[in-house]
């Protein structure tokens, strides 16, 4: 309950208040919870300091405020999203290494987006719904019926839906049989302890045929996103390299991933 009230005020003042006031307020809140040392802040240094063993501790601290500032940044435009139309979503958006998102869309099979928590993923859903695409999402259900229910209309507005079901590789594969595009967070582990989701991704490309496309969307300094695709993987490649593409993203992009949690030991 305190969740959704929460939630529902902060939506409230988004949409009453001038975009750079709420993002300015954002920041501010954002700053306050790093300050008293929320188990997030924690989580995320310690993360840091095992992609970063050689860095200055603050340096990692710099990295993680860094990070609480763009989470902030990253719910104010969540909370934009569900009232702005496809079109608008795919003008704030650029895209890096457009050729292999082409070519991942003329393939005519399906396609697993393999991302990561760095910059605003539900952006990178919508955006990748605006151009077309049926897109599902492998997301955790939220707590409580009514903020699941809000996330869900939210995403529906643009096209896309959360994967349900269990086992989960079942409706995800169904999903890519249908040529649908599934997107996965290869910096968490898999569906019911099944390892990491890199090996997860790699297992759903060997039984459907899929490709498997790492893709990022990170914040522009200039306002905006960028959304940022690598060439597609193998499912072999997956598995051995997927820790040196979140490594090559984290290093263009500091202070933009939000690593809250335990991340799996293939990326440490």
């Amino acid at each position: 309950m305190l969740d959704l009230i929460g939630f529902r005020s902060a939506d409230w003042l988004v949409q009453r208040l001038p975009l750079g006031a709420s993002r300015g307020l954002a920041r501010v809140m954002a700053w306050l919870a790093f300050g008293i040392g929320v188990p997030a802040r924690r989580n995320l240094e310690a993360n840091l300091e095992r992609l970063h063993p050689a860095a200055s501790r603050r340096h990692i601290r710099r990295l993680a405020r860094a990070a609480f500032a763009n989470f902030a940044l990253s719910f104010v435009d969540l909370l934009r999203l569900s009232r702005l139309a496809p079109e608008r979503v795919a003008r704030e958006v650029e895209v890096h290494g457009g050729q292999h998102l082409e070519a991942a869309r003329r393939s005519g099979r399906g396609v697993i987006v393999l991302s990561a928590h760095v910059g605003n993923w539900e952006w990178g859903a919508a955006f990748l719904s605006a151009l077309g695409e049926r897109v599902r999402v492998a997301a955790r259900e939220q707590r409580g019926a009514s903020l699941e229910r809000w996330f869900a209309r939210s995403r529906g507005r643009h096209g896309i839906a959360r994967l349900a079901g269990a086992p989960l590789w079942l409706s995800a594969a169904r999903a890519l049989r249908r040529r649908e595009w599934v997107a996965l967070m290869g910096d968490r582990d898999g569906a019911r302890g099944s390892g990491s989701m890199c090996a997860w991704s790699a297992a759903l490309a060997r039984r459907t045929g899929a490709l498997i496309l790492p893709a990022v969307i990170v914040r522009r300094p200039e306002g905006g996103y960028a959304a940022c695709f690598e060439p597609p993987m193998t499912p072999r490649e997956c598995v051995d390299t997927y820790r040196e593409v979140v490594r090559s993203v984290l290093e263009r992009h500091p202070g933009q991933w939000l690593g809250f949690e335990a991340m799996p030991e293939g990326l440490a």
